[in-house]
């Protein structure tokens, strides 16, 4: 029997706000989208297909070389905020990266294992790899979603937005050049407008001009000649 009541059942849950600069967005975004991109691709490559095989291991190589990387940067920069002013979440979000550290790693055992799989064995093990990417997915998923409906307001809430932002400038100047490089291929064609202008508008306004131009250079291969006119109008180069 529900012991839920009536007024519980219809009492409407508090509107979802916006936080005014928020750590996770664009690059859970990009994680999320190369995920979805991953259990996808290896629910439809054809068994028989080595090549697509190779293709698919080594994609899930460089993702989890990405999720160990966010990890890492955000082991350095926010766990210790987590210590001090969230103190319930902490040690949540270190188990967290843990297991899914041995997961992705093992992840990709099995992602090798299937691109050279015997003869005969294809089939189960690419599906077997469907399904451990998709749980391993689910998983993550709950994860970010902790951190981005919890955590982020969580940390605005308590060190201020200026603090977040030093976090932000932190995470971003311990990452390389090329690394940074590889980052925003991801995250810029998973972002919608209003986050690329942000994102670019602050490079605009911020970074040296040949940095500006680099990242310009990036946009115009990533998206479509639409798309690239309309973040030029929002940024006033059109």
């Amino acid at each position: 029997m529900l012991s839920m009541t009536i007024t519980e059942i219809t009492t409407a849950p508090a509107r979802f706000e916006l936080v005014t600069f928020d750590l996770y967005k664009d690059i859970h975004k990009a994680i999320r989208a190369e995920l979805f991109a991953l259990v996808t691709t290896a629910a439809a490559t054809d068994p028989s297909d080595r090549g697509g095989r190779c293709a698919l291991a080594a994609h899930v190589a460089d993702v989890e070389r990405m999720l160990e990387s966010h990890a890492e940067h955000e082991d350095a920069a926010i766990q210790p905020l987590l210590e001090i002013h969230l103190p319930d979440v902490r040690d949540q979000v270190a188990v967290d990266h843990l297991s899914f550290e041995g997961r992705a790693q093992g992840l990709v055992l099995l992602a090798a294992e299937a691109a050279d799989a015997p003869a005969g064995d294809e089939r189960r093990l690419l599906h077997l790899l469907h399904l451990d990417l998709a749980s391993f997915t689910s998983s993550y998923l709950a994860h970010q979603d902790l951190e981005e409906r919890v955590i982020m307001p969580g940390l605005e809430a308590a060190i201020g937005v200026e603090a977040v932002v030093g976090v932000h400038r932190q995470i971003i100047g311990s990452i390389p050049p090329a690394e940074m490089g590889q980052s925003l291929a991801l995250m810029i064609p998973a972002m919608n407008i209003d986050d690329r202008t942000e994102l670019l508008g602050g490079l605009q306004a911020g970074a040296p001009a040949e940095v500006f131009d680099g990242v310009w250079r990036l946009v115009g291969s990533l998206l479509s000649p639409a798309d690239v006119a309309a973040l030029a109008s929002r940024l006033g180069l059109a």
